[in-house]
């Protein structure tokens, strides 16, 4: 058994990764920090603007959901602790959690709300298409996404 103290005594989550390689801690000092399981080494500092309450792992522990004081959840890439995703609420976000498939997360806020979201960019594309009737034209896409090369966003439409 081993001990972690940290600047604050203010810890408001810990969460162990389904691959059971890593764990995750919430506080009070505004991060949310990946430790390796086997020595308890420290591999990433996830910083937010807010104290940071909730942590979860994706499914296939690739992922790191954090919610936070600062009115957003995120989601942290594991390998690298780069932020991929960040999904913003009108309050404070208290907890975070993933579907079994990982396709979802949910987040339960301040304001008494749970939303469930989709939030890997393929799921939202495939999601917006499945809505759409037409892909932009020429000129919208120059409108909304002016440096990007045009090209058909959904292949199923005209």
């Amino acid at each position: 058994m081993w001990k972690l103290y940290f600047p604050t005594n203010d810890l408001y989550a810990v969460a162990f990764s389904p691959n059971h390689h890593y764990f995750a801690t919430a506080s009070a000092d505004k991060t949310a920090r990946l430790w390796q399981v086997t020595n308890s080494k420290q591999i990433a500092c996830l910083r937010h603007e807010g104290y940071v309450y909730s942590v979860a792992f994706s499914p296939d522990s690739k992922y790191l959901a954090t919610a936070s004081a600062d009115k957003t959840a995120r989601i942290w890439e594991v390998s690298s602790g780069r932020e991929i995703s960040r999904i913003t609420h009108n309050n404070d976000v208290r907890t975070v959690v993933f579907s079994s498939d990982g396709k979802y997360l949910a987040t339960t806020s301040n304001d008494g709300t749970v939303k469930v979201w989709l939030w890997r960019s393929e799921d939202l594309i495939n999601e917006a298409c499945n809505r759409l009737t037409r892909n932009l034209t020429l000129e919208e896409w120059q409108q909304y996404l002016d440096r990007e090369p045009y090209h058909k966003t959904c292949s199923n439409l005209d």
